[in-house]
């Protein structure tokens, strides 16, 4: 028992909290108001603290990009308020060598009116005016020509658009649709001429390969002609055009809250029906590190622009169209998440708490020694 008293005694010895007793505390005004005023600042104080802790952060590094053989998105969503869809081929073109023409299969265009109302999208199919015959004049099942151009696996070409694609496998240019049995049924050149005055607004996403290129939107049918890739206006299309457009969205992959894309929402008006516009990308490699583990890979970029093309290009062989010429940077960015650890946010807590009601204690001491020595000095009658 003295063992343990003894050892009690010790610790107390050790206490560097020594406690005042209640008599000899005193208790004023200015100190109440401090305390008020000192909870207060610690409760906004630990607040944004708190704030901090949970907020989520990126830091960015720089690296060597050497994931250059995958594929790459871009995903666009442009209006072009004077050019009818029917009017307007989309390709892309890379410095491989590599042609893609007509890249519609992920890629909707939407038929607009002169004042931008919707009309629905557009198809390449339309329902005949005249059915097609269901049998040929020697009694067999009706199978139309392809005249001269590449089959399809059926072998027939039963509609107008068969006959167009089966050219295009041929890389013909479809110059005559008139002369065309299956057009004619189907009243095509009418139908091309009645979108005159139409817009067109083009969204989705095509996939390239990560190589320096371009994307071009121009008028006219695209078509590969002698180991040339052409786009040739034909007399039955639409006349009255230019390439007036608003970029709505052009991003390369996915998107991400770092991801800078400096072509959304820019817009251009043709001063012709010749202009030609065309934006200059450098495109950084992005990758972004999420707390949970997953990483998503994509990509960010820098623009700028230049417009050629006015009344003398009417002379020249520059087609009006719209280009966004892409070269890939080497390096890569890479964007890490991270947050505050629970240690630091409490060791900061303790700092704020502790720090505050020290200053405050040291104010404190001194407002009361100051209103102390005040009060002595009026009880002596003297003059401060």
């Amino acid at each position: 028992m003295g063992r343990a008293h003894t050892l009690r005694q010790r610790f107390q010895s050790l206490d560097a909290y020594a406690k005042t007793l209640d008599d000899f505390s005193i208790k004023t005004l200015t100190g109440g108001v401090l305390t008020v005023a000192t909870a207060l600042l610690i409760a906004v104080l630990v607040g944004l603290e708190f704030a901090a802790y949970r907020r989520v952060e990126q830091s960015a590094e720089l690296v060597v990009d050497r994931s250059r053989s995958e594929k790459m998105l871009i995903n666009l969503d442009i209006t072009l308020p004077h050019a009818p869809c029917v009017l307007l081929g989309l390709d892309v073109l890379d410095s491989s060598g590599d042609t893609q023409i007509n890249l519609f299969q992920h890629v909707t265009k939407m038929r607009l009116t002169s004042n931008g109302t919707e009309i629905g999208a557009y198809s390449t199919k339309a329902k005949a005016a005249v059915p097609p015959p269901a049998t040929n004049a020697d009694g067999a099942a009706y199978c139309g020509s392809c005249y001269g151009g590449i089959e399809p696996e059926g072998g027939c070409c039963n509609t107008c658009d068969a006959v167009h694609q089966a050219y295009v496998r041929r890389g013909w240019a479809f110059t005559d649709p008139d002369a065309i049995e299956q057009c004619v049924r189907e009243g095509y050149t009418a139908r091309m001429r009645s979108m005159d005055g139409e817009g067109c607004r083009m969204h989705g996403f095509v996939e390239v390969g990560k190589a320096a290129g371009n994307l071009h939107i121009l008028a006219g049918e695209s078509i590969k002609l002698g180991g040339e890739h052409t786009h040739t206006v034909y007399d039955y299309m639409p006349r009255n055009y230019d390439m007036t457009h608003t970029i709505h969205r052009l991003a390369f992959g996915s998107e991400f809250s770092a991801q800078s894309s400096p072509l959304d929402g820019v817009g251009k008006t043709a001063q012709s029906k010749h202009a030609q516009f065309q934006y200059f990308t450098k495109i950084v490699g992005s990758e972004v590190r999420f707390l949970n583990g997953t990483v998503l890979r994509s990509n960010q970029y820098s623009a700028t622009e230049f417009v050629r093309g006015d009344a003398r290009a009417a002379v020249s062989r520059r087609t009006p169209g719209l280009f966004v010429m892409f070269d890939i940077s080497p390096m890569r960015v890479i964007y890490t998440e991270h947050q505050r650890s629970l240690g630091s946010f409490l060791t900061s807590v303790c700092a704020i708490v502790g720090g505050i009601f020290t200053v405050a204690r040291l104010v404190d001491g001194v407002v009361f020694r100051a209103e102390r020595v005040l009060k002595e000095k009026r009880q002596l009658g003297k003059q401060i």
